[in-house]
């Protein structure tokens, strides 16, 4: 059966199909002690990572979605982001332990960022980090979510600025919890706690703030839209990258159960980690 919503644009309501259909889930082994489940991300050869709040923390899978096994036991605290870099590194932020780590694809600890267990705002330490993207060249940036800021670190975890602070002004964030980058290396800030999605240049310049959709916990770039997840509500929103206005929305409480971070791969399939669903659902792009 088909699912249909409607979306009011200029005052006039039409019926909108549901962009994605659900596929089911990534087999997680029984040997797992499944806990929240925070984070999915595939890297360029199609290899999936998953980061949750159980033991082992951060598990792998092959392209084929068979389970190469887990690593990181014992070195997390509230495991929280996940990404790829381009030479299929895998890097995660811990909001409990304030620092962020560089696996290699075979678990080995290639670089810590921040102080184990110390919090802070300076140029070497983060505030419960929640996520990080890489621009284009190898450069990240990282939603310091305790400072309210984004942290610019160069390719080598280098500090090279910073923008924002606490606040509910443009520019300002509750907590910066997800991030997303486009290819015009274009930064969005899931602002959740101000109940919107601010958008600035990589240079750190305001650029739009959207709203008028609750509280966006996970962002991802998919072709020319913004995907954002609502936790609260377990729906899933769509933007327009150029015109920043809502062209789709879906899912419920019945799909989804907190929707998190998010992933996709080359074939345009959606890896959405559902934090209270224990799991990970993919779903098809129709």
């Amino acid at each position: 059966m088909k699912t249909f919503l409607l979306i009011l644009v200029g005052g006039l309501a039409f019926a909108a199909e549901a962009p994605y259909v659900s596929t089911g889930f990534l087999t997680i082994p029984a040997e797992v002690k499944l806990g929240p489940m925070s984070a999915v991300e595939l890297d360029r050869k199609g290899n999936t990572y998953v980061l949750h709040r159980g033991e082992p923390p951060l598990l792998a899978f092959d392209k084929s979605g068979k389970y190469k096994g887990g690593f990181g036991s014992g070195e997390f605290k509230v495991a929280h982001g996940l990404r790829a870099d381009k030479d299929g590194n895998v890097w995660t932020t811990d909001n409990g332990y304030h620092i962020l780590r560089k696996f290699s694809p075979k678990g080995e600890v290639l670089a810590t960022l921040g102080e184990k267990g110390v919090a802070g705002g300076d140029e070497k330490h983060f505030r419960a980090p929640d996520d990080i993207v890489f621009a284009a060249n190898g450069d990240m940036y990282v939603a310091d979510s305790g400072n309210g800021r984004i942290v610019h670190l160069n390719k080598n975890g280098q500090f090279v600025s910073q923008f924002g602070k606490k606040g509910k002004e443009k520019g300002q964030f509750a907590t910066a919890h997800g991030l997303a980058i486009d290819s015009k290396d274009r930064i969005y800030v899931a602002d959740r706690g101000n109940k919107r999605v601010q958008v600035f240049a990589s240079s750190g310049e305001f650029l739009a703030e959207w709203g008028g959709f609750g509280n966006p916990f996970g962002l991802l770039v998919v072709g020319k839209e913004l995907i954002v997840s609502e936790g609260d509500i377990n729906r899933m929103f769509h933007f327009n990258i150029d015109s920043g206005k809502i062209v789709n929305e879906w899912g419920d409480a019945q799909m989804l159960q907190l929707p998190h971070l998010m992933s996709t791969d080359r074939k345009g399939n959606l890896y959405v980690a559902e934090v209270n669903g224990k799991r990970v659902q993919i779903f098809r792009r129709k």
